[in-house]
């Protein structure tokens, strides 16, 4: 999907210097960018582009002045050049066409003053209607701006991150479990210039009393005691690239963080609090290197996973030797995370990408590829029902799958979906970023959700 022919490339910007001014064509040729000299994003990471939908491409950073045209194959959208504003900003309108399947649409971006040449993928989706949602109990309280993470405790305490918003800054909030009550907030652990390092992922340690968190922002991880939410511990700012997920071992006294993006999970130990090394994701190096994001343990056999954002590989690390397995997925492009059942051993990974749950058996053979809305971001297993939980961002809901993949329920939520936790119990808390798209408040919050009685 994302390929195009040189031959394509040459007719559309042929198309578009015949469109141009008499006074663009006077302008001197100059020499092509290498990379858009800007930034650019087709659609909305928020809410789905449906067949029929009017969408934008959103352009910022640009020179003022210089100007843009955007081509689908050899089919012009923009009749006449549009030209960036003081701010740097442009928007171009969108129409898709009815009736044209979910998937990604490449669009070719030419521009004058600056020359260059680029491409921008808009991804077509649907949405997936609500399905058995009466089965289930939704309760929710707001947690500050842009919730983020959350972890549950042994003793019933769930604690939630809010990452740096543009008012409120950054939070971690210790929630009682069972009523959503927030108990108590810890003053966050300031960096080297008395800012706030933000919180992002989250896990608890349970034999330790401790809260881990990951501090993206500042490149480290902070360590903060679980009952009066004081900082035990500041790893130094840039030790840890991109921190983005943890999971705490336990029996084995170990924190594993994931260098988010890169092939590599830092560990540290959590009874001395000290970074003790570094395992490896092996997989084709370049474009098709492993880019961590989410992980999920299985400690009884000693196995770490992941998956690859950028690049469609699965992987595990046996913790015993350090080796890895790293299995190629077409199915999951963008995946976000990954959960397992320790019983089949079954893997269920979320994509952003391709909007679905991806269900592997315990060598990574492909069993179920099931489609729950735009923007697959989180995904559990509840060992209570045998059921899994996926949250689609874009999508605004939660889609149920039974162990086979296939979906059983899915409810809406009508926020922002990040992040799942799941409890012995089987409830399941959803951290949303924000509610409404376009809210400009930026409020998080917390959605329990149970079995209705």
């Amino acid at each position: 999907m994302r390929h195009f022919s040189i031959r394509s490339l040459l007719l559309a910007t042929t198309m578009v210097l015949s469109a141009t001014t008499a006074a663009m064509a006077d302008t001197p040729w100059t020499p092509a960018s290498t990379s858009f000299p800007g930034s650019v994003r087709a659609g909305s990471r928020e809410v789905p582009v449906k067949a029929g939908d009017e969408t934008t491409i959103a352009i910022q950073r640009l020179p003022a002045g210089a100007s843009v045209s955007v081509l689908h194959g050899v089919d012009l959208l923009t009749p006449e050049p549009l030209t960036v504003g003081e701010d740097g900003k442009l928007s171009v309108p969108v129409q898709v066409p009815e009736g044209i399947e979910d998937g990604f649409y490449p669009l070719t971006l030419v521009t004058q003053n600056p020359a260059s040449v680029s491409q921008v993928v808009l991804k077509i989706s649907h949405v997936v209607p609500a399905q058995n949602a009466e089965a289930f109990t939704l309760r929710t309280v707001p947690v500050g701006e842009r919730a983020y993470q959350s972890a549950l405790s042994a003793d019933g305490k769930l604690f939630v991150t809010s990452a740096r918003g543009p008012n409120d800054g950054s939070r971690l909030l210790r929630l009682d479990a069972a009523t959503l009550t927030v108990e108590a907030e810890a003053e966050v652990a300031l960096d080297a210039k008395g800012e706030q390092i933000g919180v992002f992922g989250v896990a608890v340690d349970n034999t330790h009393g401790k809260v881990w968190t990951s501090n993206t922002l500042a490149e480290t991880v902070t360590v903060y005691d679980a009952g009066d939410l004081k900082v035990a511990k500041i790893f130094p700012e840039g030790s840890v690239q991109h921190p983005r997920d943890i999971v705490i071992d336990e029996a084995n006294n170990r924190a594993y963080v994931s260098a988010a993006l890169s092939p590599f999970v830092e560990v540290y130990d959590t009874e001395t609090l000290e970074h003790v090394g570094q395992l490896q994701f092996v997989a084709d190096r370049g474009r098709a290197a492993f880019g961590t994001t989410d992980l999920a343990l299985d400690a009884e056999g000693g196995k770490l996973y992941s998956v690859s954002r950028d690049t469609p590989w699965i992987g595990w690390i046996d913790l015993a030797t350090g080796k890895s397995t790293t299995i190629e997925v077409p199915q999951a492009q963008g995946a976000t995370d990954i959960a397992r059942d320790p019983v089949s051993g079954r893997m269920f990974v979320a994509s952003q990408e391709t909007n679905n749950v991806v269900v592997l058996d315990a060598e990574g053979e492909l069993l179920a590829d099931t489609y729950i809305g735009a923007g697959g971001v989180s995904v559990v297993w509840d060992a209570k029902t045998s059921q899994v939980f996926a949250a689609a961002r874009a999508g605004g809901t939660v889609a149920v799958l039974d162990v086979d993949g296939k979906l059983v329920a899915n409810i809406p939520v009508d926020e922002t979906p990040n992040h799942l936790t799941v409890g012995p119990d089987g409830a399941v808390y959803l951290v949303a970023m924000y509610g409404v798209p376009g809210d400009k408040s930026q409020a998080g919050s917390v959605t329990k959700i149970t079995t209705a009685q």
